[in-house]
């Protein structure tokens, strides 16, 4: 089993990765945001036990945990440090309104943006890696058409179709496991895999 230094250094491609994902905390660098996913990398390949899986899912959800937090932190403290000036804006009657209303919108649920576009943008990779017919099958039954019409268009048998998407999902869940994800919540977005 390969040391802590070991891991940390061949599994920094993977921090990269999942940090460029966070590019919208707010007064963060892109700098900033990759020191803090290497510094969980860190933490995880310290506490890392071998017995309970492989590394690099388990490396995934602490990067993650880190930079969700991050994110979640840097959003609190610039939405409390904006400009008073920004805080008050006059309305048509010529009040103010309160500044709990005029709060901009990115800020009010910063989280779900940032597993919104991280969902997004995994998912299309993975889905981008599968065979062409594969996608078109996947692509017809999100359009809500049954096997058999997708096996009609196709010039092939509704089991085919069936067998082709049953792979297609069964393959993406091992490629999201992987990669530390555990499916879909309720709202859409990837979750976290827990152990």
């Amino acid at each position: 089993m390969p040391g802590p230094d070991t891991l940390f250094h061949s599994h920094l491609p993977l921090a990269d990765k999942i940090a460029g994902g966070y590019a919208n905390i707010p007064g963060m660098t892109a700098d900033d945001v990759r020191a803090v996913a290497h510094a969980a990398l860190h933490r995880a390949a310290l506490a890392f036990d071998p017995a309970r899986g492989e590394f690099g899912p388990y490396a995934a959800r602490a990067i993650r945990n880190a930079l969700n937090s991050l994110h979640q932190k840097e959003a609190r403290h610039a939405q409390r440090h904006l400009p008073e000036a920004d805080l008050v804006v006059t309305d048509s009657t010529g009040g103010s309104t309160a500044p709990s209303q005029q709060l901009p919108d990115e800020f009010q649920d910063v989280l779900s943006q940032v597993r919104s576009q991280e969902s997004r943008r995994v998912l299309e990779n993975l889905l981008a890696s599968l065979p062409a017919r594969t996608q078109q099958i996947l692509a017809l039954v999100a359009e809500g058409n049954s096997y058999a019409e997708i096996g009609e268009r196709l010039g092939v048998s509704k089991q085919a179709v069936h067998k082709a998407a049953a792979a297609a999902l069964g393959s993406l869940r091992e490629q999201l496991a992987a990669q530390g994800f555990g499916g879909l919540d309720t709202q859409g977005f990837l979750r976290t895999a827990t152990r």
